[in-house]
């Protein structure tokens, strides 16, 4: 006879490999950085400076400047085209400007005037499934998306005072969505909007009680039809939860990452990878903590911690697409931008398998190192003095006692054998 049982392992909260470095100095409390991994792989980090610059960095070199005497410096954003063309809107004097890059962001022409006219940041910018941009500015009485390359139709998506921090995405049906903190109720509220056609509001869904929330709310879409919205529930927060929509409407309650949060904690950051990888990050507690989902928002992996000397202000990520990942973390520390790239953190399944033979049970371990539930081939298990190599599916067989598990690219766990 033969019975079967499993617990999953304990975790530890490891920082990964890496350490934080300083991208740039010079920043305001309110930079919000924009970062994207382009197709060709490339890391494109903008950020605007209370001095009136705005400045593009490449692979984590040193910023190069493309504006500058910007009176009004504001929130950027960068976007990149189906064929490859990438966008940078700013702010300016006269509302929104524009600049293109068509080599990966080495060198890049403009600037060019859109259509708006309004000064102020630009909150949000995203690319539809036929390569047209949308771009937002937000101000008393309005939140409005521009479409086109330089904004040559607009709508303002809210008008009772006020909405902030508005984030877009477009899904893979062209569905242009946008999401937001408003304090237009006591309660507060994130409210995600999905845009019809003309870009009016052609549904809504209001997610409530939440702190006030004034940097970017994060909102994303994937590869494969679904866009997710992180907020923090409760006044004041109790968590992170991420919310998956699809065709406009949540698609289940989501994932929680509970918390106790002080100051402006959860600052948050959603970013998906090429492989549909999605990724949370967010803030609390003096640290930087993210983990992946590999299972469309379903359930995410183990989460990985980094400790941030000093206080957090802003928090800006992207995803790569390399194997088996990871997701490069920007915070604002008040005078810096600085940053690392956060590894996946593992987890341990272990399993007992009991035969009888004659009279005595003979009780067998194992041990199953896990990526958000899937298996992680050439994993390795230290423990009772030994290293134990997984096979292809993460699993080896272990004995009893207190161990660590560890792959290359991943942060490493504890776990225990009974």
């Amino acid at each position: 006879m033969r019975t079967f049982a499993a617990v999953v392992a304990a975790l530890v909260l490891a920082p990964a490999a890496s350490a934080w470095t300083t991208l740039t100095g010079g920043v305001g409390v309110t930079v919000v950085p924009s970062a994207i991994v382009t197709q060709a792989g490339t890391e494109l980090v903008s950020w605007d400076s209370p001095s009136g610059t705005i400045s593009v960095s490449r692979n984590n070199a040193a910023g190069k400047t493309l504006v500058s005497g910007d009176p009004i410096p504001g929130r950027t954003q960068l976007v990149q085209q189906p064929n490859g063309a990438l966008q940078l809107y700013f702010p300016n004097a006269n509302g929104v400007g524009r600049m293109t890059s068509t080599d990966d962001g080495q060198t890049w022409t403009g600037p060019i005037q859109t259509q708006s006219h309004t000064t102020g940041p630009v909150e949000g910018a995203a690319v539809g499934p036929d390569g047209t941009p949308y771009f937002s500015q937000d101000g008393t009485g309005f939140v409005n998306v521009f479409r086109g390359l330089n904004g040559e139709s607009v709508k303002n998506v809210f008008t009772r005072c006020c909405g902030y921090a508005e984030s877009l995405a477009v899904d893979t049906n062209g569905l242009v969505q946008v999401a937001f903190y408003s304090n237009a109720d006591p309660d507060g509220t994130f409210l995600y909007e999905s845009l019809g056609a003309d870009l009016s509001v052609a549904g809504s869904t209001p997610l409530k009680p939440t702190d006030q929330h004034t940097d970017r709310v994060p909102l994303v879409a994937d590869h494969s039809g679904t866009t997710f919205m992180a907020w923090p529930p409760g006044n004041p927060a109790t968590g992170v939860t991420v919310v998956p929509f699809r065709g406009g409407s949540p698609a289940g309650d989501g994932v929680d990452f509970r918390g106790t949060f002080v100051g402006g904690d959860p600052h948050m950051a959603l970013s998906v990878d090429t492989q549909d990888r999605l990724w949370i990050v967010w803030t609390g507690g003096g640290a930087v903590h993210a983990a992946r989902s590999r299972s469309h928002g379903q359930h995410f992996g183990a989460t990985v911690s980094v400790p941030v000397t000093g206080t957090m202000y802003e928090l800006s990520a992207a995803a790569t697409g390399s194997n088996p990942g990871t997701v490069d973390v920007l915070v604002n520390t008040g005078a810096n931008l600085i940053e690392q790239a956060l590894q996946p953190g593992l987890s341990v399944r272990v399993t007992k398998k009991s035969k009888k033979v004659g009279k005595k049970t003979v009780v067998t371990h194992f041990a199953q190192a896990l990526d958000d539930g899937f298996g992680v081939p050439g994993a390795t298990f230290k423990i009772g003095g030994r290293t134990i190599h997984a096979n292809g599916s993460g699993t080896a067989k272990v004995p009893a006692g207190s161990g660590k598990a560890a792959a290359p690219g991943y942060v490493g766990a504890s776990f225990r054998v009974r």
